[in-house]
């Protein structure tokens, strides 16, 4: 009867062993899980903050300038004039 005694309350660490170890085990796994799930969803909230992905469709890619107008053009007389004076400034 002592031998019983001996053998189920080894039995009984046995099993306490195998849940407690199964049960830290998952929890381990579901922290490395949340983890990776936690670094992609901060890779993507990085990628849309500094727009290397766009919500918008790739038509929206290309850019409408904000002036549309033609370049301003300077009269050639004033550039004439202008280094006119700078030469007469500068003694030449």
């Amino acid at each position: 009867m002592r031998w019983f005694k001996v053998a189920a309350i080894a039995v009984g660490v046995l099993i306490a062993w195998l849940v407690v170890s199964s049960v830290i085990g998952f929890l381990i796994e579901a922290a490395m899980a949340a983890l990776f799930v936690a670094v992609i969803v901060l890779a993507v909230k990085v990628a849309y903050y500094r727009n290397q992905v766009s919500r918008k469709g790739p038509d929206s890619e290309v850019r409408e300038s904000w002036y549309s107008g033609p370049l301003p053009r300077h009269d050639m007389r004033d550039v004439d004039d202008e280094l006119a004076r700078l030469k007469r400034e500068m003694g030449g």
